[in-house]
C-alpha cells in the first residue's frame, strides 16, 4: 500500500511540475531518489507517464488524459460545455479553458485552442492554485466565506511576482468578481498571459467549474478584457444551464 501511495505521490507531482527532471522531482518529493525512480519506472511502463526523448523529463501520459477525460465527461460536464466553448472560441480568437476545482487548485479538463500562432497553451491535467488563476479566483469567490476564510488562512503562495499574496487585497479582489460576474487573472501564474474567467454554478448554487479566456498580455487590452469578461460569464452561465438536471460533479 505505501508503494501505491508514493506513486501517486509521483505521479500527482509530474502532472503538477511537468515537464520535470527525476532530480528535481525528488526535492520536491523530499523522497529518496532510488524511490521516485522505482515509481517513475512503474508509471512509464503502464502508459501514466511519458519521458521527453530531447530533455530526458517526465511529463504525463495518454493514459492520464483518457482517465481525465472520464471526469471531464463525468455528470455531463464536457459534452454540456463543449459546444459552448468551441462557439467562444471561435468568436474571440483566443484560448478556452475548461476548469474543475481540486482541493486548493483548479484542474484543465477540457481545451479549445486558439488559432493565432503565439497563443496561451496548458496541458490537460495542469494546476493551478485558486488565487492565481482567474478559473480559480472565480471559483473562489463563489464559495461560502467560511471556506474562503480557511482557505486564506492556508496560505497564498506567489506562483508569479503579480500573484496576488495579501489577504486583505485579495479579498477585496473576490468582492469584485462577485459584482462583476468573472474574475481577471494579469499574469498571476504565468508572466505574460492574461485571462478573464467565470464560475460554472449549476442553479447559481456552488461553483461545480470554470471557464476562461487565457492570451498573451499583446492582444488582451484592458478594453477587451471587460469585453471577454461578460462574454465568459454569459457563456459559464450557458453551460449551467445545459448541464443535465442532478449531474453528479463532485
Amino acid at each position: 500500500m505505501r508503494s501505491v501511495t508514493t506513486a501517486l505521490r509521483v505521479l500527482e507531482a509530474v502532472a503538477v511540475n511537468q515537464p520535470i527532471g527525476l532530480s528535481a522531482l525528488t526535492r520536491t518529493l523530499g523522497l529518496p531518489k532510488t524511490t521516485v525512480q522505482r515509481s517513475l519506472a512503474t508509471l512509464a511502463e503502464s502508459g501514466w507517464i511519458e519521458q521527453q526523448a530531447s530533455t530526458g523529463r517526465w511529463q504525463v501520459g495518454v493514459r492520464t488524459f483518457v482517465v481525465g477525460s472520464a471526469v471531464a465527461a463525468r455528470g455531463g460536464l464536457r459534452p454540456a460545455a463543449l459546444p459552448t466553448m468551441r462557439d467562444l472560441g471561435a468568436e474571440v480568437g483566443e484560448t478556452v479553458h475548461l476548469m474543475v476545482p481540486a482541493g486548493r487548485d483548479v484542474v484543465l479538463v477540457e481545451r479549445v485552442d486558439s488559432p493565432q500562432p503565439v497563443r496561451a497553451v496548458a496541458p490537460l491535467g495542469a494546476r493551478g492554485p485558486l488565487h492565481a488563476t482567474s478559473n480559480g479566483k472565480a471559483v473562489l469567490a463563489a464559495l461560502p466565506q467560511d471556506e474562503v476564510k480557511a482557505y486564506i488562512e492556508g496560505g497564498l503562495q506567489a506562483v508569479t511576482p503579480h500573484t496576488i499574496t495579501d489577504p486583505e487585497r485579495l479579498r477585496t479582489e473576490l468582492d469584485g468578481i462577485n459584482e462583476a460576474g468573472f474574475a481577471v487573472c494579469q499574469e498571476e501564474v504565468e508572466e505574460g498571459v492574461v485571462s478573464v474567467g467565470a464560475a460554472i454554478r449549476p442553479g447559481h448554487g456552488r461553483p461545480v467549474a470554470s471557464l476562461s479566456i487565457s492570451g498573451p498580455k499583446s492582444r488582451m487590452s484592458p478594453e477587451l478584457l471587460m469585453s471577454y469578461g461578460e462574454k465568459v460569464r454569459l457563456a459559464a452561465e450557458a453551460i449551467a444551464v445545459a448541464l443535465p438536471v442532478n449531474a453528479d460533479l463532485t
